[in-house]
């Protein structure tokens, strides 16, 4: 190798491992601030569906809260889905599951146990399901889509919705 293009790319590699230096200290101190739980409040609105009823137009609504630490991602929610003429059902859960780590796009999924309610005042024991994807371009707040499914032995629903998402969603 000439000599010439010898000290270019030590030049090159020095700059590089001078520029790498400084990013992986602040990468690290990124890193142990992100080890910190994370956590936000969400309002979710959009359509919905359910089993064994011949209603279409089902809206879908739900509020919840998070809390992340680690991967691990903690759920507390309450949905409900109905149509204008007041077919309806509704749903209170607690699920767990995992999550990417809090970053400008993150997602989730999770499972628990819930209670879901008819129009006749029927309760049973519920599995809530959801997984979410989201953008967080500032470190409060955040938009994404939703997708929940609930599975009783009353009907089975489920749906798509957009979420706002609002709290300390990352660094």
């Amino acid at each position: 190798m000439p000599p010439r293009i010898a000290r270019l790319c030590t030049c090159v590699g020095l700059l590089l491992v001078i520029h790498a230096a400084p990013a992986a200290t602040s990468a690290q101190a990124r890193s142990s601030l992100q080890r910190r739980p994370t956590f936000w409040g969400q309002v979710a609105l959009g359509a919905a569906g359910a089993s064994g009823t011949a209603d279409s137009g089902f809206y879908a609504s739900a509020i919840s809260a998070a809390v992340q630490v680690r991967h691990f991602v903690f759920m507390g929610r309450v949905a409900s889905i109905g149509t204008p003429d007041g077919h309806r059902m509704d749903e209170a859960g607690l699920l767990a599951g995992i999550a990417s780590p809090p970053a400008v796009f993150h997602g989730a999924i999770a499972a628990g146990l819930g209670v879901a309610k008819d129009p006749r005042d029927s309760s049973v024991i519920a599995l809530p399901i959801e997984a979410q994807l989201s953008w967080r371009p500032i470190p409060w707040a955040g938009l994404g889509a939703r997708v929940f499914a609930n599975v009783n032995s009353l009907t089975n629903f489920g749906g798509v919705t957009l979420v706002l998402q609002l709290g300390r969603l990352r660094e």
